[in-house]
């Protein structure tokens, strides 16, 4: 399953929630669509968005008790439902466990989390010697992905800005 959202808390007193999106694909929320909430299937009976969040009514929610016992849950789809995405671009679920290394080869470990930044991503790269090696996931940055080899290759200048 991969997550597209996370509800935040209740809106409301009739089961509706508010959430927080993980996907760009918005139309994720629309009525009608079908999303899992703790391994059950929910229909959207209606969505709107809010300048501080979406707001998602799903069927079988139908109360503002309902509603916050979900506070925290994700929202999801099978990972089959997933849509393709343009050429540079990658689920965060593909690039987790990928090796990182640098454009001279020194290795930096496995690609253990990406955290989303407003100016852009940023991935997190664990060595076995416990170090960990933030990745701003830019052009000048991240230098290719190869998901097929399992490899990440990265600026070597990111050691040189460690170091200062």
């Amino acid at each position: 399953m991969i997550r597209v959202g996370q509800v935040t808390g209740p809106f409301g007193t009739d089961g509706a929630v508010k959430v927080y999106s993980l996907t760009d694909f918005e139309d994720r929320f629309e009525p009608g669509s079908r999303l899992y909430l703790d391994g059950e299937a929910r229909e959207i009976e209606w969505s709107r968005a809010r300048p501080s969040a979406l707001i998602v009514k799903l069927a079988g929610i139908d109360n503002r008790t309902l509603a916050e016992l979900h506070r925290g849950r994700y929202l999801e789809i099978p990972r089959a439902d997933i849509r393709e995405l343009e050429e540079g671009s990658f689920y965060q679920f593909e690039l987790v466990g990928l090796e990182v290394v640098t454009e001279s080869g020194k290795p930096l470990g496995r690609l253990t989390n990406v955290i989303a930044r407003p100016a852009n991503d940023v991935w997190v790269a664990s060595g076995e010697d416990g170090a960990e090696h933030l990745v701003p996931a830019t052009k000048d940055a991240v230098k290719s992905v190869d998901r097929t080899a399992g490899l990440v290759v990265v600026a070597d200048w990111l050691l040189q800005a460690e170091d200062v």
